[in-house]
């Protein structure tokens, strides 16, 4: 995100160096490398994992140890060999050398960085203490964690319900229609007002009976880095399969759809990831 910048001297620091480097295909394994250089592309994230004691966090550590090969090293290449080893020891659907879901990739690691770095910072700590810090923010949450705010509207007695949920990858669709299209376009498609009818319809509170219902979804709490999921897949007839579409990936972007409680803030995102799978 492009208002604040954060670890801007530790960004500058790691920009001194190379911090080019390939990873090695070992056979289909291209949406593992996909995802790790996106990570290790994440200067905030590499630069609190470069200086965080990690030795007794099991993920956090194999991937510190490729950090370090990929910044401080100085080869043209390296072989996630490790990082695929322990990744297929906890998860054994990764023990083969097909093709893999990045996303599902991408959420584990983030979950397994979130639970080993929280598990350091409690450390030490008395366990009532622990337990009050259960669900503590690690950077992971402070930069890929944001919200949504949900608005139901009965569409027979007006009455509204609100809800949240916060969320680390946005899973956006694809307008169909298009042969060609934009990050804005999937943005616009999510958060377009849908009406729920016929079987859809939801049970109103006030009216005691299924109503038709207007759903209005806002990004209530943009997140540091947003990660956006493209929804290429599609079920049709019982059956799954994933279309081709042309899509155009903008340099920045400018965050249009935040709800109107944080309206007063710019924010801009600049892109510097893709995983293509």
């Amino acid at each position: 995100r492009g208002n604040e910048g954060p670890a801007i001297h530790s960004a500058e620091r790691l920009q001194n160096r190379p911090g080019v480097c390939g990873l090695d295909n070992s056979g289909n394994s291209c949406y593992l490398n996909a995802v790790l250089q996106c990570l290790c592309s994440t200067v905030p994230l590499v630069e609190h994992l470069l200086h965080q004691d990690t030795s007794k966090c099991r993920v956090a550590e194999v991937f510190v140890r490729l950090l370090e090969q990929m910044w401080l090293g100085r080869s043209s290449s390296c072989a996630p060999v490790e990082a695929r080893s322990v990744l297929c020891s906890i998860l054994p659907q990764f023990n083969n050398y097909s093709q893999q879901d990045a996303q599902e990739l991408l959420l584990f690691l983030l979950n397994a960085f979130h639970d080993d770095l929280r598990k350091v910072s409690v450390s030490g700590r008395s366990q009532e203490h622990n337990r009050k810090c259960a669900a503590e923010s690690t950077i992971v949450s402070h930069l890929f964690e944001g919200r949504l705010s949900y608005v139901t509207l009965c569409m027979q007695c007006d009455h509204q319900a609100h809800s949240e949920q916060s969320f680390t990858v946005l899973s956006l669709p694809i307008p169909t229609h298009l042969i060609r299209c934009s990050i804005q376009d999937c943005l616009s498609l999510f958060f377009e007002q849908t009406v729920l009818t016929g079987g859809e319809q939801m049970l109103c509170s006030v009216c005691g009976l299924r109503r038709e219902t207007a759903i209005l979804t806002c990004l209530d709490k943009p997140p540091e880095i947003l990660t956006l999921h493209l929804k290429r897949w599609v079920e049709k007839e019982s059956l799954r399969y994933h279309f081709q579409i042309y899509i155009h990936v903008l340099e920045t972007l400018d965050s249009v759809f935040v709800c109107f409680l944080v309206f007063c803030n710019v924010f801009l995102y600049f892109s510097y990831g893709l995983c293509l799978k």
